[in-house]
């Protein structure tokens, strides 16, 4: 017998489920699923380990089926259906994270549409913490009320949804998710296009992430709450700031943020402002989009406005004068609470943004300052702030290798990618 498959057998099951959860971190999504996939036929005692791994999270994408048409993702979805709810499989036990996104349009031709798919499929999760459904189609093509199906929405922690068309039965289902920590929606409204004033905060009270897609909902799930973690359409905020938007209800959740993405660019001036950044007064973790090149005194200006708090910013623009380097030092310099500072400049390639021709810089505060240029960002998502750095850890460290390693593990968590750093 080899040696490996000796120390293999020697190892107890306790320190595969260990080795084999980790893929969850180290590799991609598909990469993880393909492993696991072969891990199954390994031995029966593997097979045992690793099922509940590989069905524990289900994606499904359109650009992820094996056909490139609606046809294709339709087939897709209803094998994955099928199989998860055969009754000698009994896999659905093991889904603890249900992520489909169904594209704009699907043929008529088929029996089922893929609403009714899924009504077929959540009734059958009796584990499920994560919910991310995305209807790209027609506004009423799916009806929220379908969420009812599931057996047990008290274990829910994350919600994501597209549009929400009927905000009754929409709070109605909040309202028998006490666990939820987690929520995203692009847009919440009735049945007759109007918007609710407010969630009440009595309402899912263990709330602590939101991403908002649009003014009105920032509005009327922050009012009340103590919301650590915020993700934002930044032009939305400052168009209804600007109109007149009673910020007063908000003074307290902005107060408590402790990491707040701004999406979406903004100009400097914009930026500057005392209604749009002061107000998070105790963030730590600042992400923000600015359409401008950025000077030295131009961070000044930031560092005398913002948070006097903040320990990790990540900062995208149009570019850097007189360079990368001289505006980290400025900002170090102005800023002492800052210990890591990321830096994205766009680059376009005939007019659009090109995420990898743009330059990316991760500097960390030191005596001198160290820099490393050999890591791809994406802008971030509330996701990555979820489990925010170890600051103390952080501290202590002089090797940019072992700030690396570890900034990218267990410092920052991610959703299903390491924080937002794209691997070459």
């Amino acid at each position: 017998m080899p040696l490996f498959q000796r120390d293999y057998l020697r190892l107890p099951n306790e320190i595969l489920l260990m080795i084999f959860s980790s893929f969850d971190d180290e590799y991609p999504s598909r990469n993880r699923t393909r492993t696991l996939h072969t891990l199954l036929f390994v031995s029966r005692r593997v097979h045992a380990i690793v099922k509940p791994l590989l069905y524990a999270c289900i994606v499904l994408y359109p650009e992820d089926c094996c056909l490139d048409s609606h046809l294709g993702y339709r087939l897709c979805l209803d094998s994955l259906v099928s199989g998860l709810t055969a009754d000698r499989a009994s896999i659905t036990a093991f889904v603890q994270d249900l992520d489909v996104t169904i594209p704009e349009y699907v043929d008529d031709g088929i029996e089922r549409w893929p609403g009714e798919t899924l009504d077929v499929l959540l009734p059958h999760l009796p584990n499920l913490r994560k919910l991310t459904l995305y209807y790209l189609g027609r506004k009423d093509e799916w009806p929220v009320s379908g969420l009812a199906w599931l057996p047990n929405p008290a274990q829910l922690t994350l919600l994501q949804l597209h549009i929400v068309h009927d905000y009754p039965a929409f709070l109605a289902f909040l309202r028998v998710c006490p666990s939820l920590e987690y929520l995203a929606v692009v847009m919440v409204q009735d049945k007759n296009g109007h918007v609710p004033d407010t969630i009440p905060p009595d309402v899912v009270p263990r709330l602590r992430s939101v991403c908002c897609g649009s003014d009105f909902l920032y509005f009327c799930i922050l009012a009340g709450r103590h919301i650590e973690n915020i993700d934002m359409v930044a032009c939305d905020i400052i168009s209804a700031i600007s109109d007149g938007a009673d910020m007063d209800a908000l003074a307290a959740p902005m107060a408590v943020a402790q990491s707040v993405v701004m999406n979406g660019e903004m100009d400097l001036e914009d930026v500057l402002r005392a209604d749009i950044v002061p107000p998070y007064s105790h963030v730590k973790f600042l992400a923000i989009q600015i359409s401008d090149e950025i000077d030295v005194d131009d961070v000044h200006a930031m560092c005398e406005r913002w948070p006097k708090e903040i320990c990790y910013l990540f900062l995208q623009c149009e570019g850097f004068l007189p360079d990368h380097d001289t505006i980290a030092e400025a900002f170090f310099s102005a800023m002492p609470s800052l210990l890591i500072l990321d830096t994205l400049i766009n680059v376009c390639n005939n007019g659009v943004v090109s995420t990898a021709l743009s330059r990316c810089s991760r500097y960390f505060r030191g005596s001198p300052m160290e820099k490393d240029t050999e890591i791809k960002f994406r802008f971030p998502s509330y996701f990555d702030f979820q489990e925010p750095f170890g600051m103390d850890e952080v501290r202590g460290l002089t090797s940019v290798a072992r700030r690396q390693r570890l900034t990218e593990s267990s410092l920052i968590a991610s959703h299903k990618s390491h924080l937002f750093t794209i691997h070459s």
